[in-house]
């Protein structure tokens, strides 16, 4: 059997995780859709969507996957063009909800992807899967220049906000365990730090030192 799902869809930083698994064997294969498929051109055109084929072409390649084979694809509509490739090349298949191991392996690997972007491990925590868009615009507005490459900026809820400047100010850090979304590391309470101030949802604040050094 083989098991096809998704991680990352729903993040607005970073592409997405394919993965495909054969249980049998515990062989796993996965790759990542490039974010540039989702800037604004090209997710108007669902190319993303093309490379979930491309992605899933290579993998039976490499698993060397036979018509024979029962294929489980997640429901998501990530799979839309893959379903008719399946199809069209003769293989058996049907949608399902995917859980276990291959949800486990998929949705880690896109976790550590997103990571080697530079997102901190216990920020990813905090903003829970599947990564909350408003909880993550802190992390991108934090260095707006080196991380808005990595999101996916085609997004309608990004539109509505793409304008938006945060106002910096001065001030004090007056709480404990918060860290700075620049470079990751702990703010000490009492000491001076820049906030950045700007409105999504709600008013958001995004604290940095003052003199952050990544």
């Amino acid at each position: 059997m083989i098991q096809i799902d998704d991680a990352g869809s729903g993040s607005f930083v970073g592409g997405t995780c394919i993965g495909v698994y054969r249980p049998e064997t515990n062989e796993y294969y996965f790759d990542i859709i490039p974010v540039a498929l989702y800037n604004k051109e090209c997710f108007k055109k669902k190319l993303y969507l093309d490379e979930v084929v491309n992605i899933v072409s290579e993998a039976f390649k490499a698993l060397n996957v036979l018509p024979s084979e029962t294929v489980e694809v997640c429901r998501g509509y990530m799979f839309e063009k893959l379903k008719p490739w399946l199809g069209e090349n003769n293989y058996c298949w049907y949608c399902t909800h995917i859980t276990g191991r291959i949800q486990e392996v998929v949705e880690k690997n896109f976790e550590l992807y997103t990571e080697k972007l530079g997102l901190p491990h216990s920020y990813l925590k905090y903003t829970k899967f599947p990564f909350h868009f408003h909880k993550l615009l802190r992390w991108v507005f934090a260095d707006f220049d080196s991380r808005i490459g990595y999101c996916k900026v085609g997004w309608k809820s990004w539109e509505k906000i793409e304008g938006t400047k945060p106002v910096e100010t001065i001030g004090t850090m007056e709480a404990a365990n918060y860290f700075c979304l620049k470079c990751g590391r702990y703010i000490k309470k009492g000491s001076r730090i820049k906030i950045l101030k700007y409105r999504s949802n709600k008013e958001n604040y995004v604290f940095l030192h003052y003199k952050c050094r990544i």
